[in-house]
C-alpha cells in the first residue's frame, strides 16, 4: 500500500537549515524568522509557502513528494549509492545528515543530477517489491549500446503490442538509465485510455470537467553480468510474454520463447517433522526462531486448517498445537503444508525493544519477504535456504 503524503509532516522530518537553504535557493520565503524557529516548528514555514502563487507553490510540492518516495530505507540505499558513485569525497557530509528525509534534501542539494536518479531508481525499486514485477533469467550476456535507435525500437515494439491488443499505448516514450554498480533501467512511459476529471483549472474556485490522455508505466531492466531481465507490467502472462519478446528483440536483437517468470520455488512440507529445528546464521544475531502459523491441507479433504503458536510458549509450541488438533501423527501420509509463518527474534542491543521481524512464505512461489527492509530480507533468505524451504534450482 501507497505510503500517504503529509506535506507537513515530510517539513518536519526535513531540518530547518536545509529546508532554509532550500527556499533560499529557490529565492522564496525570506520573510519567514529562520532565526527564531526552533528545530522542526515548521507552521510558519507551511503557511509561507502556501501564500506562493500557485505555480510555486506546486513546484515545491513536487520536490517535496520525492523527498517523501526517497526518505524509507529502498530511497536511502540508492541515494548512498548514487553518492558513493559520483563524489565519494561527500559521503561523510551525507552519512552526517539526520535523518532519511534529511538525506535525500542534502542530495537534491549538493548531487542534483543523483537525486533525480534516485527518485526514478527508488521507483522502480519500490515497484519491484509489488506482485507486477516479473523475472526472467537465462538470457544472452551482452553488453548493449543504448542510443535514441534503440529506445524508439523499444517503443515501436511496445506501441505494436498495446495499441491492436488493448486500444491504448499506441504512443510511447522511452527513457534509459544506466544505474551504476546495476543494470540497464528503460521506463517506457504509453497514452493511457482518455478519462474526464474534475479539476481546479487555474486560479478558478469551482471544478470543472476537463478529459485527458494520462501517461502509464512500464519498467525493464537489463542485467548483463547475470544474463537477466526484471520487468514492471500490469496485465499478467498474457502481457508479460509479448512484453518481454518485445523487449528482446528491440534491446538484445535476440528472438525469445515464451517462457514462465522466474520466481522462487518453495517447499513446506517437511516441516511437519516434530520440533524441526530451524538453525541460524550466528553472524546474523537471531537468538529464537520458530514457526508461529502453519496453514495445512489434510490427505483427502478439499479444504485446510490453520494452526497458530502462543508466541509466550515454548518455541516448538506449533507442534505441540499440531498433535492436539490432528490427532494423529504429525507427519500422516499426504498432508501437505500450503503457507508458514516464521517468527524471528534478534539479540538486544542493549536499548528498547528487542528487535523482531516476522515474515511468511506460500507454496509454492509466494513471500512477503520483498516487502521487508534490505537487511531484513537477506537475513530471511538466507534462513529459508538453512531450513531447505527454498529449491535448488538442480533439484
Amino acid at each position: 500500500m501507497a505510503r500517504p503524503f503529509d506535506p507537513r509532516k515530510v517539513l518536519k522530518q526535513i531540518s530547518n537549515p536545509l529546508l532554509r537553504a532550500f527556499f533560499r535557493r529557490r529565492g522564496e520565503l525570506d520573510d519567514v524568522p529562520w532565526d527564531d524557529l526552533t528545530e522542526h516548528k515548521i507552521e510558519p514555514i507551511f503557511e509561507a509557502w502556501q501564500a506562493l502563487d500557485e505555480s510555486k507553490k506546486l513546484e515545491v510540492q513536487v520536490i517535496l513528494r520525492d523527498v517523501f518516495e526517497l526518505a524509507d530505507h529502498r530511497g536511502r540505499a540508492v541515494l548512498a549509492e548514487e553518492v558513493l558513485g559520483r563524489c565519494p569525497d561527500r559521503t561523510a557530509e551525507f552519512e552526517a545528515q539526520m535523518s532519511s528525509a534529511d538525506n535525500a534534501m542534502w542530495v537534491y542539494l549538493h548531487v542534483p543530477e543523483a537525486f533525480d536518479e534516485a527518485a526514478m531508481f527508488a521507483r522502480a525499486d519500490a515497484l519491484a517489491a509489488g506482485r507486477y514485477w516479473n523475472r526472467r533469467n537465462s538470457l544472452p550476456k551482452k553488453a548493449i549500446d543504448v542510443n535514441p535507435a534503440l529506445c524508439d525500437r523499444l517503443a515501436q515494439g511496445l506501441t505494436s503490442f498495446y495499441g491492436p491488443t488493448q486500444m491504448r499505448g499506441r504512443h510511447c516514450h522511452v527513457v534509459h538509465y544506466r544505474r551504476l554498480g546495476g543494470g540497464d533501467y528503460f521506463f517506457a512511459y504509453l497514452d493511457d485510455y482518455p478519462d474526464k476529471h474534475l479539476i481546479f483549472d487555474g486560479d478558478s474556485d469551482q471544478p470543472v470537467v476537463r478529459s485527458d490522455r494520462y501517461a502509464f508505466e512500464n519498467v525493464f531492466v537489463y542485467n548483463e553480468g547475470d544474463g537477466s531481465m526484471e520487468m514492471f507490467a500490469l496485465g499478467g502472462k498474457k502481457v508479460w510474454e509479448p512484453l518481454q519478446t518485445a523487449f528482446c528483440e528491440a534491446v538484445l536483437n535476440e528472438q525469445v520463447a515464451p517462457s514462465d517468470p522466474l520466481r522462487p520455488a518453495y517447499r513446506l512440507d517437511h516441516l511437519l517433522t516434530p520440533d524441526y529445528p530451524l538453525s541460524t546464521d550466528p553472524a546474523d544475531g537471531v537468538e529464537q526462531a520458530r514457526i508461529t502459523l502453519l496453514r495445512i491441507a489434510p490427505p483427502g479433504g478439499g479444504g485446510y486448517i490453520e494452526i497458530k503458536a502462543d508466541l509466550k510458549g515454548h518455541r516448538n509450541d506449533i507442534y505441540r498445537k499440531l498433535e492436539r488438533w490432528l490427532k494423529t501423527s504429525v507427519v500422516a501420509d499426504g498432508t501437505r503444508v500450503l503457507k508458514a509463518t516464521f517468527h524471528l527474534r534478534f539479540q538486544s542491543n542493549g536499548s528498547g525493544r528487542q528487535p523482531a521481524m516476522t515474515f511468511s512464505v506460500s507454496a509454492p512461489d509466494s513471500s512477503d519477504l520483498k516487502s521487508k527492509p534490505d537487511e531484513q530480507r537477506e537475513v530471511g533468505e538466507r534462513c529459508l535456504k538453512l531450513w531447505e524451504v527454498v529449491v535448488d534450482d538442480e533439484q
